[in-house]
């Protein structure tokens, strides 16, 4: 399963920094968690106003970055977003390095899995998920069919 180091202000069970550039993502209740994929910390930035995720208007990319992962946080557009969607919004772009994937929906389902299983997820979130997304919208109808049952999706074709 998906592998997170996860504090609270209340306890924190492992430090959430490791070492060098990566920091820990900050959730919208202000508790933080870093991304470890393959046993390592996974870096996280900001990214700049010229770079590809601000100038494409993404909220954030997962890139290669030599053996590990890098996550380049557009953190205008991440602000912007719904408490809910802010937090899965970390679950997903994790998945993109830990599965390793390209594939949108896997990763938003190993996401909403991995969410879940930190104790971020439930009915009450996935409720304010759905509206944002709508409710009947493929993507969103998609993510949860996959999360709620045992293994993630085959990654697409290219």
């Amino acid at each position: 399963m998906a592998s997170f180091r996860q504090c609270s202000s209340v306890a924190c069970a492992f430090a959430a920094l490791a070492s060098g550039d990566a920091r820990a993502f900050v959730f919208a209740d202000g508790a933080t968690a870093q991304c470890i994929a393959a046993g390592q910390p996974v870096t996280e930035v900001n990214g700049s106003p010229g770079s590809k995720v601000v100038q494409l208007g993404h909220t954030a990319t997962t890139e290669r970055v030599g053996s590990g992962y890098r996550i380049v946080w557009n953190a205008k557009k991440l602000g912007e977003l719904p408490p809910a969607v802010h937090d899965l919004i970390f679950f997903h772009e994790c998945a993109h390095a830990q599965v390793p994937t390209n594939d949108e929906l896997r990763a938003n389902c190993v996401g909403l899995k991995a969410m879940r299983a930190a104790g971020r997820g439930g009915f009450a979130i996935e409720s304010k998920l759905a509206s944002f997304y709508g409710p009947d919208n493929p993507y969103w109808v998609k993510t949860l069919k996959c999360a709620d049952t045992e293994a993630p999706p085959a990654p697409a074709s290219n």
